[in-house]
C-alpha cells in the first residue's frame, strides 16, 4: 500500500517528534505522538530571518524540523555574540519555557538556512494538558529537567568566572 504525500509528511512529523528529548518518555507510543502532532503547526522561514528576539515575550515553542539556526545573546553593554549553531538533525527545540511560563525570551534565534519548525503555542499546550494530562505531565517533567540542567551549567559557569576573577585580583 502506497502512502500519499500527506501521509508521508505526517510520518516525517511523527518521526521527528519521537526523536525530540522532551518527548522521550512516550517516543515509542504512536498514539501519543499523533495526539501531540495535532497541536503542532508547521512554520517555514527563509534564510537570515529572526525567529525570536531576546527580550521579547512570546508563547510559542519551536521544534526544529529542517535547517540551521544560530542562537545569539546580548551582553549587558549591548554587544551581540553567537552562543551556538544548531541543526535540525540534532533534534533540538527552543522556546519551551514560553509554553509553561510567561517571560522574556532569553536569546535571539536567526535562521542560517531555509528552516521549518513544528510550533506549539502555550494555549494549545495548556488545552492539550487538560485533555491528555498524563502526556502533558511527561512533557512538563522533561521541560523541568532541561531547565534544571541549564541552571546547573549556569551555576558552574558562574563559579568558573568567579574563580578566574578572584585569581586575577589576587595576582594583581
Amino acid at each position: 500500500m502506497e502512502m500519499n504525500n500527506s501521509e508521508e509528511k505526517n510520518q516525517e512529523r511523527l518521526k521527528k517528534l519521537s526523536q525530540i528529548p522532551l518527548f522521550s518518555s512516550f517516543a515509542d507510543n504512536r498514539e501519543s505522538l499523533m495526539k501531540l502532532n495535532e497541536i503542532c503547526s508547521l512554520k517555514e522561514f527563509d534564510k537570515d530571518v529572526i525567529v525570536i528576539s531576546e527580550g521579547d515575550t512570546g508563547d510559542d515553542m519551536f521544534i526544529m524540523f529542517d535547517g540551521i539556526v544560530e542562537i545569539r545573546k546580548n551582553t549587558r553593554s549591548g554587544d551581540e555574540y553567537t552562543v551556538v549553531e544548531l541543526k535540525a538533525e540534532f533534534n533540538v527545540f527552543f522556546g519551551e519555557l514560553a509554553i509553561v511560563s510567561e517571560g522574556e525570551r532569553s536569546a535571539t534565534v536567526i535562521t542560517k538556512s531555509k528552516c521549518k519548525f513544528l510550533v506549539i503555542t502555550k494555549k494549545d499546550f495548556e488545552d492539550f494538558c487538560e485533555e491528555h494530562p498524563t502526556i502533558g505531565l511527561h512533557i512538563t517533567r522533561e521541560i523541568l529537567k532541561t531547565v534544571a540542567e541549564r541552571l546547573r551549567k549556569t551555576n558552574d559557569d558562574m563559579l568558573t568566572i568567579f574563580d578566574a576573577l578572584m585569581n586575577e585580583i589576587k595576582n594583581s
